[in-house]
């Protein structure tokens, strides 16, 4: 599973949002649990604080606008209120930001599960979306997340047919139609550029992937800073901008030729 980026939802198939929208994400879910009349009113009235303003809040966020900022189906977003509602856990849902954090308790005060037994009512929390700073164009089409793996994380492949095993929480992660589109197969080395900067990494192919987002974990690339300062202000390559909603491009190495000697008689 990768935090945050991955998100598997019981039993739900994965899915995986546009990196800096699991907010909007809660939100149309709230807003469909709403809708559906899934809320547990009475929950709601004698242990919580607030519904009505997180009422407008949600209200916007139609299962249509989801799909367009997120990028997860409408049936998925519909699926994951129902999920929640009945009480099955989501894991790893929409990543471990303090806001994502905030927006998935209002789910659960929404549902009746969000009272921690403490005298007085709970508030709902009002939590705004903030769309990625860092937008993709043609320039820059890939949408790069960031995070780390709890489960698989020493897998290996064998690099090239060769003995050299890959990690892959060494590599960027691309879907099988944007590893086709450049050209590039497992276990080949590619340069990951954002508008600040670039690195170097094997490539990994996952068919959970959409074309137009990759991933990487939080190894930071050699000579870069970023470690330093809030994970989440930072670019995965260059240590600015947004790190886990960069925009970056993917491009080929180049090969390198074996000089030819000719060999006089």
């Amino acid at each position: 599973m990768t935090e945050p980026g991955t998100h598997a939802v019981a039993p739900s198939p994965r899915i995986r949002p546009n990196a800096g929208t699991g907010v909007a994400l809660a939100h149309a879910i709230g807003r469909e649990i709403i809708r559906a009349g899934l809320a547990d009113r009475a929950f709601i009235e004698r242990s919580t604080s607030g519904f009505e303003e997180y009422r407008q809040l949600v209200g916007p966020w139609t299962v249509s606008l989801a799909v367009k900022v997120t990028g997860v189906p409408a049936a998925v977003v519909r699926e994951l209120a129902h999920t929640f509602a009945r009480g099955e856990p989501l894991r790893a849902f929409v990543g471990t930001g303090h806001e994502e954090v905030r927006a998935l308790i209002d789910l659960s005060l929404l549902t009746g599960r969000g009272h921690d037994g403490r005298a007085g009512r709970t508030p709902f929390h009002l939590v705004r979306h903030s769309p990625p700073v860092d937008l993709t164009d043609e320039e820059f089409p890939v949408r790069l997340t960031e995070g780390r793996r709890t489960e698989s994380y020493n897998a290996l492949v064998q690099k090239g047919g060769s003995g050299s095993p890959l990690r892959r929480t060494d590599c960027v992660e691309l879907s099988p139609e944007d590893a086709e589109r450049y050209g590039v197969v497992v276990g080949e080395e590619v340069r990951v550029a954002t508008r600040r900067g670039s690195t170097t990494a094997p490539v990994w192919v996952d068919p959970a992937l959409r074309p137009g987002l990759a991933f990487m974990t939080g190894r930071p690339p050699d000579g870069t800073d970023a470690n330093r300062g809030a994970r989440r202000a930072g670019c995965p390559i260059a240590g600015t901008v947004e790190f886990q909603a960069a925009a970056i491009r993917i491009e080929k190495m180049p090969v390198e030729k074996t000089p030819v000697v000719a060999i006089r008689r």
